[in-house]
Formats: C-alpha cells, structure tokens, sequence
C-alpha cells in the first residue's frame, strides 16, 4: 500500500493576516485626509470612528482603495514619519464631526468606557485610548499592557488636557 502525502493549503485572507494600527482622519472641504503611520499596502480594512462623547450612530468602514497617497506628516512628538492619505470625497453625514480615529485592519470595533474603543483583529482583543494634551489629541494602540503604537494629532489650539502621565510601558524602545 503507497501513502500518498496530503498537503494542505491554507489560505488566510488578507485581513487575518493584516497587522492593526491606528491613525486620525479629517474631513475637509475637499474631502477627507487619513493620517497613520501604516502603508497603504499593509491596510485592508479601515473603521473611522468620531469620539465616543459625540455619540454618532457607529463607525464608517472604508477599503484603501479609496484612498490616495499625500505628502507625509512628521510627527515630531512620537519621532515617526505619518502616511498622509487623501480622498476626494467625503465620509457618512452620520459622523457628526470633521475629526476622529482611524482604526486599521480590525476585525469589529466597539465602544469602550472612558473615551476609549475596543478593537479586535486577528481573534485578540485591542484597546485603543484617546485623550487631549494641550493642544491636541493622543492615540494609544495597547496589547494589554503594552503599549504598541501612538500618535498625536495637533488641533492647532488649545484644548483642556485629560491624559494622564501613568500609563502601559512602550516596548518600542526597548
């Protein structure tokens, strides 16, 4: 009797294999700017959610192939180069406000307490934090306790600060 040796392939989808990350969107005049520091290559899937306190009806979902490349940003605080994306259009009038995050690569999203959502990709559960410094808005991507990615968005005045200087270890540096 001959053994025939079985293969078996498996094919995960593109989104199973995507890493998560985090960015800011800005709707514009003429349309809507997306800010993160993840290629445009690396993205399959994007949530852009309005902070919890403006309680909109949910997240918008997009696909990167809306999306254009722009002129990167410094982001001079968290000393990384961030992907500028542009599209022409702009997103669901449901999402009340011109600013918000961007979620990248998740699987679902939900509303956490605390200004915070909860995000899962990849059958692991995600926290991301946002909180306002004195000019501006700060994103925390956590795994846990550590801290995997951040971002500051400037708002260009000023805002009253609730980020508090206790928080998760970065790894990043280590």
């Amino acid at each position: 009797m001959k053994l025939v040796p079985i293969i078996y392939l498996l094919v995960l989808s593109p989104l199973a294999q995507a890493q998560i990350a985090i960015g800011f969107y800005k709707q514009e005049r003429d349309g809507l700017s997306l800010y993160t520091t993840a290629p445009l290559t690396a993205i399959h899937r994007i949530a852009l959610c309005a902070d919890p306190s403006d309680n909109p009806s949910d997240c918008h979902w997009l696909k990167p192939k809306e999306f254009k490349q722009a002129e990167p940003v410094d982001d001079v605080m968290a000393e990384q180069t961030v992907m500028h994306y542009r599209m022409s259009r702009h997103i669901s009038p449901g999402i009340k406000t011109g600013q918000g995050i961007a979620i990248i690569n998740a699987e679902q999203v939900r509303r956490s307490a605390n200004s915070s959502f909860i995000a899962i990709a990849q059958r692991k559960h995600y926290k991301i934090l946002i909180c306002t410094g004195v000019e501006g808005i700060n994103l925390e991507l956590l795994d846990g306790p550590r801290k995997l990615h951040n971002l500051y968005f400037y708002l260009g005045y000023d805002t009253l600060p609730t980020c508090e200087d206790t928080g998760p270890v970065d790894d990043k540096g280590q």
